[in-house]
């Protein structure tokens, strides 16, 4: 999906690896206290959205959210070439996937988005906040 519900609220934009399964708890407080404002929560990552997947973020790490994104998926379905090593590990070029959540933020007006991955921080005008639990 690339067009957000609501264009006059507090969107946040979340990782899964390495933000919202470092911390589970926590983010989904965090999540929770947006959706309750009125907000939106865009979970974006490089992973494909499988079922498993969005199973493990609402029963396992309790979360809510108003979208998801994958890096993967939204490259298969506009064409872009991919390849595998497993079934499970999408690959493109390093520029492509890495700019892909900067776009996405920006096409959306995401208010922040907070990841793991600091090279991707180069590529966005939205803010971009570095998690690194110890």
């Amino acid at each position: 999906m690339r067009v957000g519900p609501n264009q006059d609220c507090f969107k946040l934009g979340l990782d899964i690896h390495g933000v919202i399964d470092s911390d589970p708890v926590m983010f989904s407080q965090l999540a929770k206290r947006v959706l309750r404002s009125g907000g939106e929560v865009h979970i974006i990552t490089g992973a494909q959205m499988t079922e498993e997947l969005k199973d493990k973020l609402k029963n396992e790490y309790g979360m809510e959210w108003t979208c998801l994104f994958s890096i993967a998926d939204y490259h298969k379905e506009i064409g872009t070439q991919i390849t595998y090593e497993d079934k499970d590990n999408p690959w493109m070029s390093d520029e492509l996937w890495d700019e892909t959540k900067a776009e996405h933020c920006r096409a959306l007006d995401i208010d922040l988005h907070i990841d793991d991955t600091e090279r991707y921080g180069k590529y966005f005008t939205t803010p971009f906040l570095l998690w690194k639990k110890k």
